[in-house]
């Protein structure tokens, strides 16, 4: 009613009052009525303009009304009729096209409560949503960031001056931000609004019909006009993965429209990201959006269009175009990474196999600068690694880490490991910083990953321990030794299987076979603390202890006043080394032998032999899953140290956490100092292995320097 003018005419009229037999009447047999379609009212509104926005008659015969629409457009023609803007109201910036302003419409409504003042804005730094009630409404100036609006108080104002210095956190990639739809910055509120409850009208879902049929029946003369002004509704694609029934929201999913509109990268904004962030059925619904985007392809996109070259090169290439630059647009996308790696567990799994993530990891991975850091620590590893491992030899040997005497003061085991488990573990500390900045629950999460506890455990035991060789304890000095030892190698590990899927799979099946047994390990742990108790009860019972004349050097061992040291006994027995003697000293001590290996060994270790494989066959069928979730993870750190070590890079949001640009100049250039004091401790390293070859004596220490020589090569080659 609002679009009745004066003057209208009277097909106007008939759409704002009339019924659709009277319309069709009208544009059937008044020639004046067909000659009415092209004229405006004084307010500037077409007939198809009223009669696609009203709702009740549209919806009074859904079939009828799209004949009558469809007859409309063509009389009109199409293409002019889907140009035919409705003029701008009090709540769009620019004019819809018919059908569009219905679904506009819907989607206004649908964000009315995303109030500026006291909206949830993305948090680009801690990747979760923040309420700031206190904010004036932003600002977009004319170079396209937001500022606060002015006037401000005088706090706020000391708020803004000290903003000015700081740059947030996980911002986007700036050589290609101009890739993203800039409509995000002005309706940002809007965006990173997630409705509570999204039901979609029979009126909204008859107009995405009425487009579709458009797009797939007059191509050439409607597509390219309807996608560029769907894509002035930035939040459709959102709020159709919203709406609650599954059913509904999957049918218009399979529409043209839609299917269009996903592979368009002006209607993929920063909503991705509050969905993603959102409640468990949200961010599941943002997965599909990844899995849709990733599968469409051409017959997807074209089966339904009736124009002869809808499988042309042209289409092809058109097709191919569109969806890499929807790629790319997520791949830019402010707080991306933070955002897809909170998603966690399986979900982020699933997510990690699809072709829009490969894309964007390797886009952040394939990375000339990327591609050495990445071969640079897998190296470093190597060589710390193989540096520890002399430094037991030449202790063996000589008595000192260090080597021979000649070569004591020059310290070029020293050196080297201390310089490369150093750069190491300011490594590991900037991720941890940085993604704790992020979120809390992603730093919580990243001690909770098995291998980002080995890297900085591994660095942090042979800084600690580099003097443990000469100390007075022995034992502790041993189990620090071994233990270190044994994390290094599981760091090796660990770096290698980002480089290959085979060894990925295999790693990650370990560590889910040993998800997968904690709760029997535990169990028969206690069986055999069960079993050994029995056994010493026995004998302290019988007296065995008292009189071990007999055979005292078995009765020692159940007799012993070492916390253990009879439970080392009953392991021995469930790993093979089964000596009878120990158990035939009275009838009960049969017993409870009889008892413990049957139930041990032959119930008890069978179990465990099926949980092995029947994990092993789970984490085999998730290989791809497995392997790309390594990736992820290794794709968002990287990303997150970036951020961190930027001090040029810029966000378009508004943030509550900041780093002073100058503490991030302190960092960047501390990082930098120590990577080039760490590949300079590698060479330094690598000119001592050289020395070590004419060390007498050893063939260990000539192989493990022969060994050291050769990766060093290799080394150098890729540098």
């Amino acid at each position: 009613l609002e679009d009745v003018g004066s003057d209208d005419t009277e097909l106007h009229r008939a759409c704002a009052f009339g019924t659709l037999a009277h319309i069709r009447h009208l544009l059937l047999n008044d020639e004046q009525s067909i000659n009415d379609l092209n004229t405006p009212n004084s307010k500037g509104i077409l007939p198809i303009h009223i009669f696609t926005a009203n709702g009740a008659i549209v919806t009074s015969n859904l079939l009828e009304a799209e004949e009558v629409a469809l007859l409309m457009v063509q009389l009109m023609g199409p293409e002019k009729a889907i140009q035919s803007l409705h003029p701008p109201t009090s709540h769009d910036s620019s004019g819809w096209s018919p059908f569009v302003y219905v679904i506009g419409q819907w989607v206004h409504n649908l964000h009315k409560d995303a109030n500026p003042h006291a909206s949830l804005l993305l948090n680009a730094v801690r990747g979760t949503m923040i309420k700031t009630n206190n904010e004036p409404p932003p600002e977009i100036r004319s170079d396209g960031i937001v500022h606060a609006a002015l006037p401000l108080s005088r706090e706020q104002s000391q708020i803004v001056r000290s903003r000015k210095i700081a740059i947030p956190l996980f911002g986007s990639a700036l050589n290609e931000r101009a890739l993203v739809s800039s409509t995000f910055v002005a309706d940002r509120f809007k965006s990173l609004h997630v409705p509570p409850s999204v039901e979609i009208p029979d009126h909204v879902k008859w107009a995405v019909h009425i487009l579709s049929r458009l797009i797939n029946e007059h191509p050439d003369e409607t597509r390219e006009s309807i996608l560029t002004n769907i894509a002035s509704v930035p939040l459709f694609l959102k709020c159709v993965f919203l709406i609650n029934d599954a059913d509904e929201m999957t049918r218009l999913l399979n529409t043209s429209l839609v299917k269009n509109v996903v592979i368009d990268k002006r209607s993929i904004n920063v909503w991705l990201i509050a969905m993603l962030i959102g409640k468990r059925d949200i961010k599941m619904r943002a997965v599909n959006f990844f899995k849709m985007l990733s599968r469409l392809t051409i017959l997807d996109v074209a089966s339904s269009s009736q124009s002869r070259d809808r499988y042309s090169d042209h289409e092809i290439e058109r097709f191919v175009r569109l969806k890499r630059d929807a790629f790319t647009a997520i791949y830019t996308m402010p707080g991306i990474f933070p955002a897809i790696l909170a998603l966690g567990g399986h979900q982020l799994e699933q997510l990690s196999t699809t072709r829009v993530m490969r894309y964007i990891t390797d886009k952040a991975i394939r990375k000339d600068r990327v591609f050495i850091v990445l071969m640079f620590d897998f190296f470093a590893s190597v060589f710390l690694l193989i540096g520890y491992r002399l430094s037991i030899e030449f202790v063996l040997n000589y008595e000192d880490e260090n080597g021979p005497l000649e070569y004591r003061d020059r310290n070029f085991l020293t050196i080297s490991t201390n310089g490369i488990a150093g750069y190491l573990l300011l490594k590991e500390i900037m991720t941890v910083i940085s993604l704790y900045l992020t979120s809390r629950t992603l730093g919580k999460r990243y001690f909770k990953a098995p291998f980002n506890l080995i890297d900085i455990a591994s660095v942090a035991l042979l800084l600690g321990s580099s003097n443990s060789f000469h100390s007075d304890s022995h034992d502790i000095e041993g189990f620090v030794a071994s233990f270190t030892m044994v994390l290094l190698w599981l760091r090796l590990m660990g770096a290698f299987k980002i480089l290959n899927s085979s060894f990925s799979l295999f790693l990650y099946a370990v560590v889910e076979v040993v998800k997968e047994i904690r709760w029997f390990l535990f169990f028969l742990i206690a069986a055999t603390f069960m079993f050994s108790d029995a056994a010493r009860t026995v004998v302290v019972a019988r007296g065995d202890c008292v009189n071990m004349e007999d055979d005292p050097e078995i009765m020692g061992e159940f007799c012993s006043d070492r916390l253990i040291a009879i439970n080392v006994v009953m392991y021995a027995v469930l790993v093979g080394d089964v000596a009878l003697d120990y158990f035939q000293s009275s009838g009960a001590m049969i017993a409870v032998f009889i008892f413990f290996t049957f139930f041990c060994i032959i119930i008890l270790l069978n179990i465990l032999i099926a949980i092995i494989i029947s994990s092993y066959e789970k984490s085999r069928q998730r290989a791809n899953e497995l392997f790309g979730r390594a990736r992820v993870e290794y794709a968002a750190h990287l990303r997150a140290r970036e951020q961190f070590l930027s001090p040029k890079e810029n966000s378009d949001f508004h943030v509550a956490t900041y780093v002073p640009r100058v503490a991030r100049i302190f960092l960047r250039l501390s990082y930098v100092t120590v990577s080039l004091i760490a590949l300079a401790s590698i060479e330094y390293g690598l000119f001592g292995a050289v020395q070590f070859l004419h060390v007498d004596g050893s063939h260990i220490i000539q192989s493990l320097s022969i060994f050291a020589v050769v990766v060093g090569v290799i080394f150098n080659a890729y540098g």
